[in-house]
């Protein structure tokens, strides 16, 4: 929201149960009824405007991992753990949905576009997982959660042939 602009009064009304979350939401650096207001509807523009592009959509998916991230952050902080698993998830799940929400897709080259980033995005994450089996525990608050889920994955790489891919193979 831009600081320097100029402000309309505006009147409405609320229903109670509206006016009773409003007041009660944490927002960052909203204090008073009105500063939620003004942040409540930019946030809702953001949601309206976030397909534009990529970083816009990127920065509006963070944010609605805000409250989970700043909940996990205070556990971490009171009990002293910590889950590379669920950062990796945080910083990648947002990236999916900012990748879908701004895609522009007229034609078989952007579903193309579209394919390869995600199929990206998916296997940058697939191989952060699966880093994680190479010690005998996860860095997670369940440090076997990553060797329970993966049995099938694992399984399905030892399958592939083990002949050595191509220079490029990776560009189809």
């Amino acid at each position: 929201m831009k600081t320097n602009a100029t402000m309309i009064p505006v009147s409405g009304r609320l229903p109670e149960d509206l006016y009773q979350w409003l007041s009660g939401l944490s927002l960052e650096g909203a204090t008073t009824f009105s500063d939620k207001m003004r942040e409540a509807i930019a946030t809702l523009k953001r949601l309206h405007d976030g397909g534009a592009d990529y970083v816009g959509a990127l920065a509006m998916h963070r944010d609605l991992a805000r409250a989970a991230r700043d909940r996990l952050a205070a556990i971490e902080l009171d009990s002293g753990a910590h889950s590379e698993v669920l950062a990796t998830m945080l910083e990648h799940v947002p990236a999916f949905g900012a990748a879908l929400q701004s895609a522009r897709l007229d034609t078989l080259a952007d579903a193309r576009a579209l394919e390869a980033q995600l199929a990206r995005r998916a296997l940058q994450l697939a191989e952060t997982l699966l880093r994680q089996m190479l010690t005998t525990e996860a860095a997670a608050y369940d440090p076997q959660v990553v060797r329970h889920n993966a049995s099938r994955l694992v399984e399905l790489a030892q399958r592939i042939s083990p002949e050595t891919p191509k220079e490029n193979d990776h560009d189809r």
